[in-house]
């Protein structure tokens, strides 16, 4: 007789342990939140985030407008140059580019000089893009961040 109530009991504690997972099973599959095939085929509510994605992705990709100065005061180069910089530079060319964020102003941490005969210019230049605001580059009509190059020949 007792061994039959153990029984008895032991059966329904092992039913409880089973009713008990398959209820955790149940409730975290359930909770879970599925994408529909339409869900994915949507596009964002935003037009703009996947145009900001792809600036993410990749800064220097396709836009239809480029980043362009507005106003570019300071001048680039200070004038007068030394004689000693004019002698090293005859010919040459200055390049740079910096990120442009999508309010127009320059990111100074991704400035990079590309090509420059003489420290001088790059320390001018570097001052004078600090101050110039820009207008942004824009992809499929939004605002995206993107870098902006920049050329100077320096003629004898």
């Amino acid at each position: 007789m007792i061994l039959t109530l153990i029984r008895t009991r032991a059966a329904s504690l092992v039913g409880a342990a089973v009713l008990l997972g398959s209820a955790l099973v149940f409730a975290a599959c359930a909770s879970a939140p599925r994408a529909t095939d339409a869900q994915l085929l949507a596009p964002p509510a935003d037009s703009c985030v996947l145009a900001r994605q792809d600036a993410a992705l990749d800064p220097r990709l396709d836009v239809e407008r480029v980043p362009a100065p507005v106003k570019m005061d300071p001048a680039p180069i200070k004038s007068p140059v030394p004689r000693t910089v004019i002698r090293a530079s005859r010919g040459t060319t200055i390049k740079a580019e910096v990120m442009v964020d999508t309010l127009g102003k320059p990111d100074m941490a991704s400035f990079r000089m590309l090509e420059t005969p003489h420290t001088y210019y790059t320390t001018n230049l570097k001052a004078a893009v600090t101050r110039w605001t820009f207008v942004p580059a824009t992809r499929n009509g939004c605002k995206v961040p993107r870098f902006y190059q920049f050329t100077v020949n320096l003629r004898r």
